[in-house]
């Protein structure tokens, strides 16, 4: 029997909407990382649909004063990734969704910031709860053509960055492997929310490759 591509992608989504009915099962409605205590079990609910099954056993979990630089810089702050990534390469850091989902007022997607010449300088899994923002700021989020952290900015969204947990990734971690070009050593990530107007409107993974690609800003 000849499988088609378009049979096959349809059972690969098939597969995902199965593993996000499980996870709900297993932990009930808290499928809201600021309702959940295990970063594994967080990490899961986030990004496991684009980063498959394994990736709670693919993250390891670090304390935040045992992130090394220049990812502690990278991550360990209260600020917006966008800003610290165009401070950190010296330059504009662009937004490539590469796979996304719209229900209802839930809207997921898998995401590439890049710089130069589409460099990717972070990889990233946004789940953005729209009830909680502006109708401007829902429309320009779902243009897709901006980074998030610039759109709340320039909307003048009251905003709280809560970093919650970081990670490492190493090779052959799926992670590793969505950045463009071999990275030596592994990789650290954070999963955090961003409260909009008192609200926990935004979860996010991001994790950065730490290779500075141009001269960094002093």
């Amino acid at each position: 029997m000849r499988v088609t591509s378009s049979e096959f992608s349809d059972f690969s989504f098939q597969i995902e909407e199965l593993h996000r009915f499980i996870m709900h099962e297993i932990h009930g409605a808290a499928d809201h990382i600021s309702t959940i205590n295990d970063p594994r079990v967080a990490i899961e609910h986030l990004a496991g649909t684009f980063f498959g099954l394994d990736l709670a056993n693919d993250a390891k979990l670090v304390a935040p004063g045992d992130v090394p630089p220049p990812f502690h810089g990278l991550l360990v702050h209260n600020e917006h990734m966008t800003t610290s990534l165009e401070e950190y390469h010296g330059q504009p850091v662009r937004l490539e969704v590469i796979e996304d989902r719209l229900d209802r007022d839930m809207y997921w997607r898998k995401i590439l910031l890049c710089v130069g010449e589409n460099q990717v300088v972070e990889v990233g899994v946004v789940r953005i709860h729209l009830r909680y923002t502006s109708d401007a700021v829902r429309e320009e989020i779902l243009h897709r053509e901006r980074p998030l952290g610039e759109i709340l900015i320039r909307h003048n969204v009251l905003r709280r960055i809560e970093p919650k947990w970081f990670f490492k990734f190493e090779s052959p971690s799926p992670v590793v492997a969505a950045f463009d070009r071999p990275i030596e050593g592994p990789v650290y990530g954070r999963v955090g929310l961003i409260h909009c107007d008192g609200q926990p409107a935004i979860e996010l993974l991001e994790v950065v490759s730490g290779d500075c690609l141009s001269e960094p800003r002093t």
